[in-house]
């Protein structure tokens, strides 16, 4: 059964929509999981880092899984309805350049934080 159609140009976009959402279906939780891990990073900075000159490692660790994991499962649309406005192939394009932004920056406030 299904509960949503979108319009597409031919045979091949619409293989590849359909590619996307099982792998939409699939990852989607662990996106989610890795980015709320990270978050608990940040978190355990916040109320255990102390004033240690490595009090933001935690944050800056979970940075980087929450970037690693933009980049392993670019599936952070929560409605379809979304590639209307930006074609999946955008989206996920989008989302690993973030994800990489993320894990670049993190990386290097790790190595500045502890050289």
């Amino acid at each position: 059964m299904r509960t949503r159609s979108f319009e597409v140009c031919c045979a091949d976009c619409a293989e590849k929509t359909e590619q996307y959402i099982k792998l939409d279906k699939r990852f989607k939780t662990a996106l989610y999981l890795l980015v709320f891990l990270g978050g608990i990073g940040f978190v355990i900075s916040a109320f255990f880092g102390g004033d240690s000159p490595l009090r933001m490692i935690g944050a800056y660790a979970g940075q980087l899984v929450a970037g690693l994991a933009f980049i392993a499962f670019p599936y952070p649309v929560t409605s379809f309805e979304s590639f209307h406005a930006m074609s999946i192939r955008g989206v996920t394009r989008l989302t690993r350049m973030i994800g990489l932004v993320l894990s670049v920056s993190a990386v290097v406030l790790i190595v500045l934080t502890l050289r």
